[in-house]
């Protein structure tokens, strides 16, 4: 049954393949997927407000801590969900040697992926994005991040070994996420040569579907699909044009419903990279550039009540992936990839994943008659 009879909630000319998509959904295998890139820990910090005292030393308030949560993120977090909603999941990236390195590893081991593939450094910090949670009078609101990031470049001794466990990961897998999270100034293993690298790969195995996700860098990656937020479309492309113009730090807010700017842009991108491009507009769905074909607009799943969007394109890229890997068409992929992420931004406090079951309750409703 296609989208011409069928509730989805985006009017779309795409004709898509809903039963197919769900028989690969439901097969029962278990695709096998490299998460490479920039791993950090996400750890949760829950104040008691109740508790607050103030400080014998400083006389400033002392929040106190009562609870905690442990959660790999960046890379992680798209490990994660890719663990959650049933594959094995094989992680390639760099770990200080400390304490915050341990409770990531001890975090991927607890979701069943294969950390082997995971590098330690005594001479970095292991990435740590700190989220305090202040609960008062049965609300909870986020305080300020505190972010544990490295000042330097990773040493060239663990990024070579990180490209070793990636030539090594390879053959075992069906498809490849590269998570290009920070600068490389900042420790990202993403630096030198491994861009090339990962395009060499993705043309020794063309049968294994490659992406990248890039706040910044997605120029650098070839021979791999481009997945990037609305902002970071318009921005990537305008310095393609003018590679003299500085990159945007702050995210631009008006991004997703320049519908007409991010059509130009993600036309220009798929030419320049012969290569399909995903860009993501939030409450707005997402739009698929694949070549010379005409652009595929990807419905968003309406969510109400709280939400909380950190994580929620790591989600998109778990959903991505895990359909491809199955053997999904790549519209029909990018819609369970939405659905993926409805579900995560609705969980507050945690760092979100859905489940293959929640996945196909939302993906059977858009089979029912209007």
């Amino acid at each position: 049954m296609n989208v011409d009879q069928n509730p989805l909630p985006r009017e779309t000319s795409y004709p898509f393949d809903i039963p197919g998509a769900l028989a690969a959904l439901e097969s029962g295998r278990k695709p096998v997927v490299a998460v490479v890139g920039d791993y950090c820990l996400d750890k949760y910090l829950f104040i008691d407000a109740r508790l607050e005292e103030p400080s014998v030393e400083t006389g400033l308030a002392a929040h106190q801590v009562r609870r905690k949560g442990l959660f790999p993120g960046a890379a992680g977090t798209i490990a994660g969900n890719l663990a959650a909603l049933g594959a094995e999941v094989r992680a390639v990236g760099l770990c200080g040697d400390d304490g915050e390195g341990y409770e990531l590893l001890r975090g991927l081991e607890e979701r069943r992926i294969d950390a082997r593939g995971m590098v330690k450094s005594a001479e970095i910090f292991t990435s740590t994005y700190i989220k305090p949670i202040f609960e008062k009078d049965g609300a909870a609101r986020e305080l300020n991040r505190l972010d544990i990031r490295n000042a330097s470049p990773a040493p060239e001794n663990a990024l070579e070994k990180v490209k070793t466990a990636l030539r090594e990961t390879l053959p075992q897998v069906d498809a490849v996420a590269v998570a290009d999270q920070f600068t490389f100034e900042s420790g990202s293993v993403l630096g030198g040569d491994l861009p090339d690298l990962l395009a060499e790969l993705a043309e020794t195995y063309p049968e294994k579907f490659f992406m990248v996700d890039s706040r910044s860098n997605a120029a650098r990656y070839r021979n791999l699909l481009v997945k990037c937020n609305a902002g970071e479309l318009l921005d990537l492309v305008r310095r393609l044009k003018n590679p003299s113009a500085p990159a945007r730090v702050a995210a631009d807010l008006s991004a997703d419903r320049n519908e007409s700017a991010l059509l130009d842009a993600g036309r220009f991108l798929a030419r320049q990279s012969a290569k399909p491009i995903l860009t993501t507009r939030g409450s707005l769905g997402a739009i698929l550039f694949d070549g010379e074909k005409d652009p595929v607009f990807i419905p968003a799943v309406p969510v109400d009540g709280p939400i909380d969007i950190c994580g929620a394109g790591d989600a998109t890229n778990a959903g991505l992936l895990f359909a491809r890997a199955l053997g999904v068409p790549l519209p029909e992929s990018a819609l369970i990839a939405g659905i993926v992420s409805s579900i995560t931004i609705r969980q507050i406090g945690v760092t979100g994943t859905a489940s293959l079951d929640e996945v196909v309750r939302i993906l059977r409703g858009y089979c029912q008659e209007s």
